[in-house]
């Protein structure tokens, strides 16, 4: 009985995730930089502006998809005119160089009620191959997409040949709990795929610390459940966040006190280039791998959870992408 209080307590209860992979087909030299999720989310945003707008919605989905997925802003917003994008990119490895006939994949997560825009992100992703990506937009085609969960890395085909099934692997927090009944609580190791790239008291954190990973965690997933809370249920009061985010926090601080049990990362330093803005931003952070001894499920629960959310600065770009060991 003590355990569904908990469950029902937690502020994710009634979020959700979903985990789509692209796979795709070289038709000509496609050639990526060190950010690889830039130029996904950039080909994105162009197939999008190519083919919607708010006057020519899908039927029965009238929505400005460029504005829901990749141009949200809120005068409102608590932390500054700019909201989280309601979708993250898993892109492919920096400096991937892929010859024509060649195939790779690459990743796009939708969450919340950002589910409702699923039928616009596949239906950009044939015109994203025909804009072409990276440098000298090498054009591909789209051959089958799957949905995935990073709780256990099952996947399942969704759309192959233009026939599309129902989605049904979503991340939500009954699952996450399933999955953390599975797992040793006692030590975790975290690999870090994309820079991590984390800011605590106005100072860059350049190796891993579990209290601010925790603390970065719950303030992204905080603002993600405020903007993007499946309806009908509302988002948990701002109490429980911070009571949360203290709380959390301060074991983690207690654990990084004892020290890392193994860790192996490095700085990476890459700069994303904005047209708009006429200048470049350091994008870049640590990669590579931390343990800890943790002795806790609830620890453990945030960190399941935080494999598909992303942490960090430039989630929608790729950034903050990492895995659970």
């Amino acid at each position: 009985m003590a355990e569904k209080q908990t469950i029902q307590a937690h502020p994710m209860l009634h979020f959700t995730a979903m985990h789509f992979v692209f796979l795709c087909e070289a038709l000509e030299y496609i050639q990526l930089d060190a950010q690889p999720g830039t130029a996904i989310r950039g080909a994105l945003y162009h197939a999008l502006i190519s083919l919607f707008s708010p006057n020519d919605p899908i039927p029965g989905i009238p929505l400005d998809p460029v504005r829901a997925l990749l141009a949200a802003e809120n005068e409102d917003n608590a932390r500054g005119r700019d909201v989280p994008r309601a979708f993250s990119v898993q892109p492919p490895t920096p400096y991937t160089r892929i010859d024509s006939g060649r195939r790779f994949s690459f990743g796009v997560s939708l969450y919340g009620s950002a589910d409702a825009l699923m039928p616009y992100l596949f239906r950009a992703l044939p015109e994203m191959g025909s804009l072409g990506i990276g440098k000298g937009r090498g054009r591909f085609r789209l051959i089958r997409i799957n949905e995935i969960t990073p709780l256990n890395d099952s996947n399942r085909i969704i759309m192959h040949h233009k026939r599309v099934v129902e989605p049904r692997l979503m991340v939500t927090h009954r699952r996450v709990m399933e999955e953390l009944e599975m797992r040793r609580t006692d030590e975790v190791t975290l690999r870090f795929l994309t820079p991590m790239r984390l800011i605590e008291g106005g100072s860059l954190v350049h190796t891993p610390k579990l209290g601010v990973l925790l603390r970065r965690l719950i303030e992204r997933a905080q603002a993600l459940v405020e903007h993007y809370q499946p309806p009908p249920e509302a988002a948990p009061p701002r109490t429980v966040w911070k009571d949360e985010w203290q709380r959390m926090g301060s074991m983690g601080d207690q654990i990084d006190e004892a020290g890392l049990l193994m860790g192996t990362v490095r700085w990476v330093d890459i700069q994303s280039y904005s047209r708009a803005r006429g200048r470049a931003t350091p994008i870049g952070g640590f990669v590579g791998q931390a343990r800890w001894r943790i002795n806790s499920p609830e620890i453990l629960a945030w960190l399941l959870w935080w494999q598909s959310l992303h942490v960090g600065k430039n989630a929608a770009k790729g950034d903050g992408h990492f895995r659970v060991e």
